[in-house]
């Protein structure tokens, strides 16, 4: 018996140091996960702008400050609306959280134009 407490002495904290050697790849698998909820967010924002936009324009009225109402405080900068008609396209900037990309380098675009 005492042999196999010795020999389980040496085991005492493994867990925790694969636990650390694994904490840089939780934490950028995290990252990655809250990246991408971010792309979504701004497609979807974008879309809705650019939805809002066109329906807005076509009933005689000013269709990119529309756009810029329904998207949310943190898109709100970046934005930028083409109206051509009743046809709306709307650019959005993605928000980044990776250090030294600028906004200007991702931005999502979409557009909308009621039937008429």
């Amino acid at each position: 018996m005492s042999r196999r407490r010795a020999s389980g002495r040496g085991e005492r904290g493994q867990a925790s140091v694969e636990l650390i050697g694994m904490l840089p790849f939780l934490v950028l698998a995290a990252l990655l996960v809250w990246q991408l909820l971010l792309v979504g967010y701004a497609v979807t924002s974008a879309e809705n702008a650019a939805r809002a936009a066109s329906r807005v324009e076509a009933r005689g009225g000013n269709g990119a400050k529309a756009a810029e109402r329904v998207v949310g405080s943190p898109l709100r900068k970046g934005i930028r609306t083409e109206m051509d008609g009743g046809k709306a396209v709307v650019r959005v900037r993605v928000p980044l959280i990776v250090p030294g990309i600028t906004r200007d380098d991702v931005t999502v675009s979409r557009d909308a134009e009621l039937p008429g």
